[in-house]
């Protein structure tokens, strides 16, 4: 069931193409997140990846309309 949210969910940037990137800061004074605005048709929305601090585990990505 896991495998078909990510499937779905990251599976709608299939074909997308990469048209902007930038550092967001942490609000808590941590390393910046980058952020990718994707392209897909008339479509653009934020990309972006995120973990713990430390680092070690899978983290997640965020789509986001623009």
């Amino acid at each position: 069931m896991l495998d078909t949210f990510y499937n779905k969910y990251y599976g709608q940037l299939v074909g997308a193409k990469i048209v902007g990137f930038r550092l967001i800061e942490d609000e808590f004074g941590g390393d910046p997140f980058p952020e990718f605005t994707l392209e897909l048709g008339n479509q653009k929305v934020f990309f972006t990846l995120s973990s713990d601090e430390e680092g070690n585990s899978a983290g997640f990505a965020f789509i986001e309309e623009v």
